[in-house]
């Protein structure tokens, strides 16, 4: 507008702005709101009830499930210890009343143990906890600690299936899985791969990640006895009625390499250094041949011999003689190296299974509190250590630096 300021024009706008009356809502928009007020009323109501409902329920389930029943800490990786020759006299430095982990209790500066809900991993220095995993619902079938990997199987609705895998140095959990396995179960491990045994199956899972190797089902009839793991296959024992028969399957794959009967039912003894069987009857070391089963040389056990305790699932211990030929150990009663052509090489006195030091050397506590170590070649023993105190019971016996780690139905460090 020609003559009147900038300032004066906005002004005059708002006057104008503010005469214009306000606009009406269209009467069909009031007559729509009036008549859905009371709906919307309830919607809103029914929103937040909902909201709340669902915010009540999941405080419930996590105060009534499975996470609400799980504690755990977790901890920094202890230092290494380094090998050392182990001293004459040794005094015991700590004592745990965990059980020991199956296959080797010791890895990484970490001792593993456990109780009826907790595992833990101990330093092997003090003794003192560094990390714990507990399940305050379940119980523990059994742990064990292979490959610098802790793992706990816990039984759930009366079956060992709920497993749980964990770094040993730190115990940071690595993998979670459900098994299929019905009933309770026996354990072993061996390098890379963790094997469970039930009356109906025989199952191998990966050790590192947890992922199934196979699941075997027994055969209808039939019961499995024992199962044994080692280099050249899983070794199963099996009774059908009235008849018994044993079974070589691939290691990692899903294969059954052989089914044979057998005269008894027979405890599987080495599938490492050779395939073989022990026939309680007589005392018969049976060897089959890898490939078809067939039975190729027997030797026999003649020192007298005691399966009653040995595991339902077990690992394969094997080593070298002092010429280099492959030697399978059997602990039943005395100790027992045996070659690669089934033959009793040597037997000595022990009063544990016993557990490898190194490449030549076989460790075995014995009553009195000493530790003997057998030369694989022969077996002449040779005093290694005395402990003080003496364990009350026999125990393995693990090398931990210039220590020993005894581990039975409890658990002792000595150095």
């Amino acid at each position: 507008m020609a003559g009147v300021s900038e300032p004066d024009q906005r002004s005059a706008a708002g006057v104008r702005e503010a005469e214009q009356p306000e606009r009406a809502d269209h009467p069909a928009l009031l007559e729509f709101r009036g008549r859905t007020r009371r709906a919307m009323r309830i919607y809103t109501a029914v929103l937040v009830g909902l909201v709340v409902i669902g915010f009540v329920a999941v405080r419930l389930a996590y105060a009534h499930g499975e996470l609400s029943k799980v504690s755990f800490s977790i901890g920094p990786a202890p230092a290494g210890i380094a090998p050392q020759a182990t001293g004459a006299n040794l005094a015991q430095v700590w004592h745990s009343s965990d059980r020991p982990a199956g296959g080797t209790p010791y890895a990484d500066g970490i001792v593993v143990g456990y109780d009826l809900h907790t595992v833990t991993g101990r330093d092997a220095q003090t003794g003192a906890a560094r990390w714990r995993y507990t399940r305050s619902d379940e119980t523990i079938c059994s742990v064990v600690q292979q490959d610098s990997t802790t793992i706990a199987i816990y039984q759930r609705k009366g079956n060992c299936d709920e497993v749980t895998g964990f770094v040993t140095a730190t115990g940071v959990a690595k993998w979670f899985r459900t098994l299929q396995d019905n009933g309770i179960s026996s354990v072993a491990s061996a390098p890379n791969v963790v094997l469970t045994v039930t009356d109906r199956s025989v199952h191998v899972f990966d050790n590192a990640g947890g992922l199934d190797r196979w699941n075997w089902p027994v055969p209808d009839g039939c019961t499995a006895n024992r199962a044994l793991v080692g280099s050249l296959g899983v070794l199963i024992s099996l009774t059908c009625g009235a008849n018994h028969q044993l079974v070589l399957r691939d290691e990692f794959k899903d294969n059954t390499k052989w089914t044979v009967d057998t005269p008894a039912a027979v405890v599987p003894i080495a599938v490492s250094a050779f395939v073989g069987a022990l026939d309680p009857t007589t005392g018969s070391v049976l060897r089959y041949t890898g490939g078809k089963g067939a039975v190729v040389t027997t030797g026999r056990l003649t020192d007298g011999f005691d399966v009653s305790g040995l595991p339902r699932a077990d690992a394969a211990i094997s080593g070298t003689d002092g010429s280099g030929e492959p030697v399978e150990f059997l602990f039943a009663a005395r100790l027992y190296a045996l070659s690669n052509t089934g033959t009793v090489a040597w037997s000595a006195s022990a009063t544990a299974e016993p557990s490898l030091v190194g490449d030549t050397l076989l460790a075995a506590p014995t009553g009195g509190g000493h530790v003997v170590l057998h030369r694989l070649d022969g077996g002449q023993p040779q005093l290694t250590s005395e402990l003080s105190p003496p364990p009350a019971a026999a125990q393995r016996a693990f090398q931990v630096g210039a220590g020993l780690l005894l581990a039975g139905t409890d658990l002792s460090m000595y150095r």
